[in-house]
């Protein structure tokens, strides 16, 4: 018998989170909105799915470990919250970048009107960082009116992103970053690897357990080891153009305009994984190498730069032929709004590209000044690593460590402030050498 892989007993690494919705439930305190609040990678999503399967479930059950309520998982509601076709589970997504006031608009029709197979109408917002000033706005009407049977899952990169008058009526779900060491065991646990495997995994990911899950389940195999900055630079580029052609094969077969900007309002969620591990394999590279030729930060910033705008300019065109097509169901004022959307949603993934590179570069020198301070391997995140980590803290003194973690976290800061991004990263790789691999 199939069972729906939406119950809290398979949330892992959130105990506090799990604990609190599943009381909530036993003892009948339903909240009407919630505020799931963490970061990328946490399991905000699927806690809000599992919530809403015990809340709808015709049979919950007790967890034998724990004595708390949750989802039976094999009930027709169940397996309908996996299927996403509960009629009274609704995922509301930005329509383009944002959530408009029209899906907000529609919600409201929807929230007035009673429950058709559960005993709920669950509403989950991903990402109300999303909603707009004035999609915002009329969700507060909403939450102000909304009938007793309306329960609302806000998820959010943090509570500053939310209104405060609607945070005020938010019961607040924090989810914590697991530890490192945690997240490696529960691999082990979970997809039944090796401490190795789950070591080198969890450093593909960047320390992102959710991204983690994703790369055990894929199996993926590192087909060779590059061999210093000269490779594995070219490496990083190569998988970064084919990363590129495989976003411009999936737009090119949007079925129209709305699917395109629904994809391009997810692009910072995209996991590519060749790209990924390619990109730890040049942050290794560039850490441990003796020294840099004097060029190579200038000619590496062009050529990074130059595979980023083409891959942009690529995803416009596309765009620019589905806008032709829908420039007659579109106002001219509409038509113009969804064109700065699409050049704002791209710009931002360039830069979070670069924002990726100089976070892979930031982890490792936060493992080389944990390991000079501590010596304690569990604290670690590129594990798989191990005696690289060791060799870097034995020749950086931990005051250049440090002075290279804030110039990182500087760089990464002047990114997000849309500094010229070839300044910035090149002079990063100016800044960058270290001992010999």
């Amino acid at each position: 018998m199939h069972v729906s892989k939406f119950c809290l007993k398979n949330i892992l690494l959130q105990e506090a989170p799990v604990s609190h919705l599943s009381g909530s439930f036993a003892n009948g305190r339903i909240s009407q909105t919630y505020l799931f609040s963490g970061l990328k990678s946490t399991g905000r999503f699927r806690t809000a799915l599992s919530f809403a399967s015990l809340l709808q479930c015709q049979s919950p059950v007790r967890d034998l470990a724990e004595n708390l309520p949750d989802a039976c998982g094999v009930c027709d509601s169940c397996r309908r919250i996996e299927a996403g076709s509960h009629p009274d589970v609704r995922h509301i997504t930005p329509d383009g970048y944002e959530i408009r006031i029209d899906q907000v608009r529609a919600m409201q029709e929807t929230a007035v009107l009673k429950p058709t197979m559960g005993n709920w109408q669950i509403f989950i917002i991903d990402p109300a960082d999303r909603l707009n000033t004035f999609s915002a706005n009329s969700l507060l009407k909403i939450l102000e009116e909304a009938p007793s049977y309306v329960v609302f899952i806000l998820i959010a990169g943090g509570t500053s992103a939310v209104l405060p008058t609607i945070l005020s009526r938010s019961e607040i779900v924090r989810f914590q970053v697991p530890s490192h060491e945690s997240a490696r065991q529960q691999l082990v646990k979970s997809y039944s690897l090796t401490p190795q495997q789950a070591s080198r995994i969890y450093s593909w990911s960047e320390g992102r357990f959710g991204s983690a899950v994703s790369l055990a389940a894929e199996d993926f195999q590192l087909k060779h080891e590059p061999a210093g900055i000269s490779e594995s630079h070219a490496d990083f580029l190569n998988e970064l153009e084919g990363f590129s052609l495989d976003l411009q094969s999936r737009f090119d077969e949007a079925g129209g305009l709305d699917e395109a900007l629904r994809m391009v309002a997810d692009l910072e969620n995209g996991m590519f994984v060749p790209l990924q591990v390619a990109r730890k394999e040049f942050c290794r590279s560039l850490v441990m190498s003796a020294g840099l030729p004097a060029s190579f930060p200038l000619m590496f910033s062009q050529m990074f730069l130059d595979r980023l705008d083409q891959a942009k300019k690529q995803i416009r065109r596309t765009f620019d032929g589905l806008m032709t097509d829908a420039r007659s169901a579109y106002s001219p004022a509409m038509i113009k709004e969804i064109d700065a959307q699409i050049n704002s949603a791209l710009s931002a993934w360039v830069l979070g590209q670069v924002g990726e590179l100089f976070s892979g570069l930031f982890n490792w020198y936060s493992d080389a000044l944990r390991w000079a301070g501590s010596e304690d391997e569990t604290l670690l995140l590129n594990l798989d690593r191990k005696d690289d980590i060791i060799t870097l803290a034995e020749v950086d003194s931990i005051d250049l460590l440090r002075q290279r973690i804030g110039m990182l976290e500087e760089s990464i800061y002047l990114i997000n402030r849309y500094v010229q991004p070839s300044l910035v990263i090149e002079n990063v790789l100016t800044q960058i050498g270290g001992p010999e691999a």
